[in-house]
């Protein structure tokens, strides 16, 4: 279950995009809509080839298998270095998403300084119009965790990846919490319905908390442990420095070298 959500992780950054989307009201909505079809392209339909030609017995991280399943159906379909092909599609799939988190990052911590939540160095815009200085900071990271991976080979990827599932599945919790009160508020102030609706809301945003309750209590198996011990400190040592610094924060006018926003909402 737990490399099922992380599979998904990223579909979030379509709206962290509308500050600098010129027609959030309709980009936005098209780019969900297409992300959907290819989520479903690329997922379900590649899993359904998957399971009508690799018997499950193969395919299982049980069966002593340790050959990818997509392996296997090239090399029964005839295909020569199938395992190279697949390496190359895994290396290009890393480097795609490692490329979307930086921007991701960068992106939430200048927000973040704009608003007084992070030091204000980090809002600062370079000449050409980027948060240099947010960007700097992601890269450290980044670097980081490659040293990491380096250094600690046997131990590194399963630390990191608990981490980022525990903190992948509470910005999700966070985000449909949000979208609940956003929704409540927004009906109270007489605005018009958002143009992008959630299907069958509110109870899709409920079952989707519960059941992410449900997963960040029951799927973490050994050896992924670490990412209660880091993950919970790390939640309660955050939100006591926001409600610290909330109590000195008011919303600060557009500075003058701030890029051009336009609200999705």
């Amino acid at each position: 279950m737990l490399i099922v959500i992380f599979s998904f992780y990223g579909v979030e950054v379509v709206s962290v995009t509308s500050g600098e989307a010129k027609n959030p009201e309709k980009s936005l909505p098209r780019a969900m809509r297409s992300m959907v079809l290819r989520l479903t392209l690329f997922y379900v339909i590649a899993i359904a080839i998957v399971v009508a030609v690799v018997p499950w017995t193969q395919a299982g991280l049980h069966s002593g298998v340790t050959t990818s399943p997509f392996v296997l159906v090239f090399r029964d379909v005839g295909i020569p270095a199938a395992a190279g092909i697949m390496n190359f599609v895994v290396l290009t799939a890393a480097l795609s998403s490692m490329n979307t988190n930086l921007y991701l990052t960068t992106r939430m911590m200048f927000s973040l300084s704009r608003s007084r939540f992070a030091p204000q160095s980090f809002g600062r815009l370079a000449q050409n119009g980027a948060p240099r200085n947010a960007l700097l900071l992601s890269t450290v990271g980044l670097a980081l965790a490659a040293i990491l991976s380096v250094v600690y080979a046997d131990t590194a990827y399963f630390y990191l990846f608990g981490i980022s599932i525990f903190g992948g599945i509470l910005v999700w919790m966070f985000v449909l919490a949000t979208v609940l009160a956003f929704r409540r508020k927004r009906a109270a102030q007489g605005l018009p319905p958002s143009p992008l609706q959630m299907p069958l809301y509110p109870w899709s945003a409920i079952f989707g908390l519960v059941a992410l309750f449900g997963i960040l209590l029951t799927a973490f198996p050994d050896g992924l442990q670490v990412a209660w011990y880091a993950g919970v400190p790390y939640i309660v040592v955050i939100s006591i420095i926001y409600f610290f610094v909330r109590r000195g924060t008011q919303t600060p006018a557009q500075a003058p070298d701030a890029p051009e926003h336009k609200s999705a909402s």
